[in-house]
């Protein structure tokens, strides 16, 4: 499991934006293997990246 650091450089590096800390929750509770994760947020606040993040991961785990 990275840290949430690495997991905000990782982002930072591949998709050209900074997660905020609850996008990074989000992709830290899939990574941990949570099947059932709700995300609410306004229209255009970035609920996507949260979900995406862990695809960067992948090959890891």
């Amino acid at each position: 499991m990275p840290a949430l650091s690495d997991i905000r450089q990782c982002t930072l590096e591949v998709f050209g934006v900074r997660p905020c800390l609850w996008q990074l929750k989000v992709a830290e509770a899939l990574l941990k293997g949570n099947k059932d994760v709700l995300c609410i947020a306004g229209t255009g606040m970035g609920k996507t990246l949260g979900f995406w993040i862990p695809l960067l991961f992948d090959k890891i785990q």
